[in-house]
């Protein structure tokens, strides 16, 4: 009787051990190495050197709680921000009264919008869009242009920026703008140069240019050209102007160029009623 109370007295203290082991251990259900207490790679793929993409169908929990789809280390109760593009939480329809539910509770309205519960009724979240971009811009300044070569304008004076930020969505110094989200953007560009010669068969082209050619075309041209003239060279002021409606992604850039063959270089106007550019987000 004593020899096998002191088998079950063994068996049991041996698995108050295994217990402690266990509940001090990290586990893995797939993954042989896993980076938090609890630790699924639901894709078996991560292997002795996950990527960013693999570890995308991973799921952790830490030691203080927090869970993390698709990424190792959250640092909010839930954190989806994974490397994949399906970052995002599904919420579906609900009955319950504000007060069941609970202050803070989010839920999906039929009609199209999201409510909130502040414990005693359910309210629409605003459906306020963001600011749409819109850009202004002059130049009161002379830039050279050389001749037979495309040339940047820079040097530009904003008048109007609503993008968000210090800087806004337009770089004056360098004269690129970048889109601050997906969309089309309608875009005008006016250039004028100084007076001066003009031989015969020149011409002075005025390009918008996108970085974006997938579904755009990437540059849009407007070419004034001067092919003849009764008597010889003339001394004028010439100057052209581009629209353009480009369809961007979000940090796709637009730049401004002019281009002439007149012989020499040539500067532009400094006078900034005769220079400037817009750009509206449609």
């Amino acid at each position: 009787m004593k020899k096998k109370i002191n088998i079950a007295y063994k068996l049991f203290a041996g698995i108050l051990v295994f217990s402690a082991i266990k509940t001090t251990a990290q586990i893995g259900f797939y993954t042989a190495t896993p980076a938090q207490p609890l630790h699924i790679d639901a894709g078996k793929d991560n292997g002795s050197a996950p990527d960013a993409t693999k570890i995308s169908n991973d799921v952790v929990i830490t030691s203080a709680g927090q869970i993390g789809v698709g990424i190792l280390n959250p640092i909010t109760k839930v954190d989806l921000r994974s490397a994949n593009d399906q970052r995002i939480i599904g919420l579906g329809t609900n009955t319950q009264s504000p007060s069941a539910a609970g202050g803070g509770a989010i839920r999906y309205n039929a009609s199209g919008f999201l409510e909130y519960s502040d414990g005693e009724q359910w309210i629409a979240l605003p459906l306020t869009a963001p600011t749409k971009a819109l850009v202004n811009a002059s130049k009161g300044s002379a830039q050279s242009i050389a001749t037979a070569a495309s040339t940047v304008i820079t040097g530009w004076t904003e008048t109007v920026d609503l993008g968000a930020g210090a800087n806004g969505d337009f770089d004056p110094v360098n004269g690129v703008f970048k889109a601050p989200r997906d969309g089309f953007y309608l875009v005008s560009f006016n250039i004028t140069l100084a007076t001066g010669n003009i031989p015969k068969n020149t011409f002075i082209e005025t390009a918008i240019e996108s970085n974006q050619s997938t579904n755009n075309i990437p540059v849009f041209k407007t070419v004034n050209s001067y092919p003849a003239f009764q008597a010889g060279a003339v001394s004028n002021y010439i100057g052209g102007n581009c629209n353009a409606i480009f369809n961007l992604k979000k940090d796709d850039t637009i730049k401004f160029s002019v281009k002439h063959n007149i012989g020499s270089a040539r500067n532009t106007l400094n006078d900034s009623k005769l220079n400037n550019l817009s750009i509206s987000e449609l």
